[in-house]
Parts: structure tokens; C-alpha cells; sequence
């Protein structure tokens, strides 16, 4: 029992030694950064906070560590320091692009998987190296298994996407219109334990380790997998366009950990897990975008005026208004623009009643009391920007 105790010891602190995180740390600032940057130059006002870009998925990739865990150390997953790296190099590489869509598994290990398979074509002398010929055990079933279990978790965090977790965007569109859209990015931290080669533990039985490197001791390492999304819903609802993407996900994962655990028979299948991953991956976001070649959600209504974003913690928030929804009345004066919403809404007083017509075309009433010092604009990002600006003074 000592004996893995100083060994999950050693495992946790093995993670600050990895690139992961300080990838996920710099990953983080850069997006967060340009977005804020944008959001000022288009409404006025930072919308989210820099941290939002991981927030709502702490939970998910601690259970999916956990049983990530479950399945490398008791399945005895072997991964070599030397593949981390190489994992490290091309998550590093496709984070050059500023979307945080590559760091999605299928692209990070897909590609880590393939860049091993010309490990063969290097020169003698370069495939004698120690790190090359670690390298060259790699267990590539276990890679894929691995994929698959990241490919669920990533299903999950479409799945589990709300308008509040997406961020609203102001457009000019193709017919000279203001249109608005969402951006949905998500960074997600998987933690989980594996076994790296040469340690103090000894082989609990004759088939562990199940994915081997050649070592009869074996080490704990905590892994800080980096993976993330991106995405844009204009033409419909953000929720609609998560749930698709989510459900399509999942259908991908269960199909690479068919073929995964096929490859326990049949080694070529590993391979053909990979492939269908990546294929697969590309083949979602064209559906998904087939998907918004239609006419914009986030757009003007002759009836009201559209809410593109709601401002987290505003009175908007607490009221439960949604982004796609129409305001058509305040305390029963019309408005059809944003200059007519605020000049309702400071004749209103101390009390706001808002008729609003939801994304099925049903009308709802919500209202609230208004307090002394607070700002009177509710927290609402509208699609139209007012007449004498391109951008929402919420200050």
C-alpha cells in the first residue's frame, strides 16, 4: 500500500512536469483575451469573464478522469513520457490556429496516432534513440480506447450546453442587415492517472499490464488531457445547434470504442478507429453547418426588438429573459426598436413588466421590481445596435 501511495504521489506532482497545463493556462488567456477584446469593440462592455471559457466543466472531466483512471490502471495502460510530448507538440501546434476546436481528441491524438506510424520510415540511427524506441511501443490500442472515452466527454459538454454558456456576437449580413450569432468555446482539463514505465509497482497479474512497454515496473502519472470546442449557431437556436452536435458526437464516440475494442482481435482496426474519428469530426461540422445555411435566428423582428445577450447576474438574468426571445411590450407600451425599448423602460419607475414572445412564438409576461442603483438598461445585448451607435452603453 506504501508503495502506491509514493507512487500517486509522484503521479500528481509528474503533471506539472508535462506541457499540459501551462498549454491550457496560455490556451485560456489568448481566447479569453480576444474575445473580451471584441466584445468592447462591438457592445461596449466585457459580457463574460476571462475564466469563462472552462467554467461548467469542472465536473464533468473530474468523473471523466476518474473513470479514465479506472480504465488506464486497471486495464494497465502503459503511456511513455516520450508520447505525452509528442501529444504536447501537435496540441501546442494546432492551438497556432486560435480556434479551440482542433484540441478536440479526435485531431490531438488522431494526428499523434498517425505521426507514429512513419516512426518506421526514420533513418536507423534516429530510431535508435531511447524516447524513439518508446515511441515505437506506444500501445495504439490503448491510444484509441483512450480517443474514444475523450470523444464521449466531449459529447457530454455539447450536450450540456445553455445560452448562458455561449457568447453573443454582432454581425453585418449578407443583405447589408445587422444579424446576430453565438460562439460557443469550451476548454476542458481531464485529469486522469495511467502507468509509465519503470516504477515501484510490480505486475499485479500474469495480463497486467494489458497494453505493455517492456518494463517489469511500472510508475503512476497524472495526465492533464487538454481538450476543447468551438462552434457558431446563426441560424438557429444555440441549444438546438449544441443538442445536435452532441447527439452526432456521441453516435462518433460509440463507433471508435466499437472499433477500439475490436482492435483487441484485430490490431488494423486501431487504425481504422483513428480514421473514422477524424472523418468523422470533419463530417459534423459540415452537417452542422448545412444545418445554418438558413435564414439568421438572431435577427431583427418588426414586432419587438430580438435579445441577442443577456449580461450574467443582471437583473435580465434574474428575470429569466433568453437570448432569441422578443420583446414586444414594456409595461404595456410598444417598442420596435432599442431606443424605444430604454425609453419605456426609465418611464416605467420602480417596477418593469415585460411582454416577450419566445423562440415557438408563444408571449410570456416576466417582471421585476427595480432598485435604487441599478442600471436601467437591465442587462440586455440587443441584435440592432441604437440608432446613434454600433454599440450597447451598459457601463
Amino acid at each position: 500500500m506504501d508503495v502506491w501511495i509514493w507512487e500517486l504521489l509522484r503521479g500528481i506532482g509528474r503533471a506539472f512536469a508535462q506541457p499540459f497545463l501551462y498549454i491550457a493556462f496560455f490556451g485560456m488567456a489568448w481566447f479569453a483575451v480576444k474575445r473580451i477584446k471584441k466584445e468592447r469593440a462591438t457592445f461596449g462592455i466585457r459580457i463574460f469573464d476571462r475564466y469563462s471559457d472552462w467554467r461548467g466543466t469542472v465536473v464533468l472531466s473530474i468523473a471523466a478522469g476518474l473513470l479514465l483512471s479506472i480504465l488506464a490502471v486497471g486495464g494497465g495502460i502503459v503511456i511513455s513520457f516520450s508520447f505525452l510530448l509528442l501529444v504536447s507538440v501537435v496540441l501546442l501546434l494546432v492551438s497556432l490556429t486560435g480556434k479551440s476546436n482542433w484540441y478536440s481528441p479526435a485531431y490531438t491524438l488522431g494526428i499523434s496516432y498517425l505521426l507514429l506510424l512513419f516512426l518506421p520510415l526514420l533513418p536507423e540511427r534516429y530510431r535508435s534513440n531511447g524516447s524513439v524506441e518508446s515511441l515505437e511501443q506506444t500501445p495504439l490500442t490503448g491510444v484509441v480506447l483512450v480517443l474514444a472515452v475523450l470523444l464521449f466527454v466531449e459529447a457530454f459538454l455539447f450536450l450540456k450546453t445553455t445560452p448562458s454558456h455561449t457568447y453573443p456576437e454582432r454581425v453585418m449580413g449578407s443583405r447589408g442587415m445587422w444579424i446576430g450569432q453565438h460562439r460557443s468555446r469550451n476548454i476542458a482539463v481531464v485529469p486522469f492517472f495511467a502507468l509509465l514505465p519503470s516504477g515501484s509497482i510490480e505486475s499485479l497479474a500474469s495480463w497486467w499490464p494489458l497494453f505493455p512497454i517492456g518494463q517489469d515496473g511500472f510508475g503512476l502519472i497524472l495526465i492533464p488531457f487538454v481538450m476543447g470546442s468551438e462552434w457558431t449557431a446563426r441560424g438557429q437556436a444555440p441549444e438546438v445547434a449544441a443538442k445536435a452536435l452532441g447527439r452526432h458526437t456521441f453516435l462518433l464516440a460509440f463507433l471508435v470504442l466499437c472499433l477500439a475494442g475490436a482492435s483487441f482481435y484485430i490490431h488494423a482496426l486501431s487504425l481504422a478507429a483513428v480514421i473514422v474519428s477524424l472523418l468523422g469530426r470533419e463530417m459534423i461540422h459540415i452537417l452542422h453547418r448545412l444545418r445554418e445555411d438558413r435564414p439568421a435566428f438572431f435577427s431583427s423582428n418588426p414586432k419587438g426588438v430580438r435579445i441577442l445577450g443577456i449580461l450574467p447576474g443582471s437583473p435580465a438574468s434574474q428575470m429569466g429573459l433568453v437570448p432569441g426571445e422578443v420583446i414586444e411590450r414594456v409595461n404595456s407600451i410598444p417598442v420596435r426598436t432599442e431606443n424605444q425599448f430604454y425609453e419605456a423602460l426609465q418611464n416605467t419607475g420602480a417596477f418593469t413588466k415585460l411582454e416577450v414572445r419566445d423562440a415557438e412564438g408563444e408571449n410570456r409576461y416576466v417582471q421585476r421590481a427595480m432598485y435604487e442603483g441599478e442600471h436601467f438598461e437591465l442587462g440586455i445585448v440587443f441584435v440592432e445596435p441604437p440608432a446613434h451607435e454600433s454599440s450597447v452603453g451598459f457601463f
